[in-house]
């Protein structure tokens, strides 16, 4: 049987805030915690780490990311044959704990390394959501 349930999904009160200023100023925002002095992204409300609340001051992402671990994909999520290798990569920044996975593109596959500095390309038409940044490419 089925059973019909229905729900919708909310940001939050700090994916709210953190994909607006995506949307509104592209800017990648962090929370930081006062406790442990930890930059936080995705922003939190609470640190994981001490469980504190974080501060109300988020600071916006300067200078270029890092990518931390990649895949290339030769296929789609439908199990299809790409013709041009995709790479997704977890990209974070200095001093700040956790990142974001995207794609990263306008390189080669193959000379994608670890460490690589990138930076995000903003999408023209933005809606306050990841596809804000329409990829990373290298800085």
């Amino acid at each position: 049987g089925e059973i019909p349930i229905y729900h919708r999904y909310t940001l939050g009160v700090a994916g709210e805030r953190f994909f607006k200023a995506m949307r509104d100023d592209r800017q990648i925002l962090v929370s930081p915690c006062c406790k442990c002095q930890r930059r936080l992204l995705p922003p939190k409300m609470y640190c994981e780490r001490c469980f504190e609340e974080t501060s109300d001051q988020w600071e916006p992402l300067a200078g270029p990311g890092y990518v931390r671990s990649f895949a290339v994909m030769h296929q789609s999520l439908e199990e299809l044959p790409l013709e041009i290798p995709e790479v997704i990569a977890l990209v974070s920044w200095e001093g700040v704990s956790g990142g974001l996975i995207h794609r990263l593109r306008d390189t080669d596959p193959a000379e994608v390394l670890i460490g690589m500095a990138v930076e995000p390309v903003w999408s023209d038409q933005r809606v306050g959501a990841m596809s804000d940044i329409s990829h990373f490419r290298p800085a």
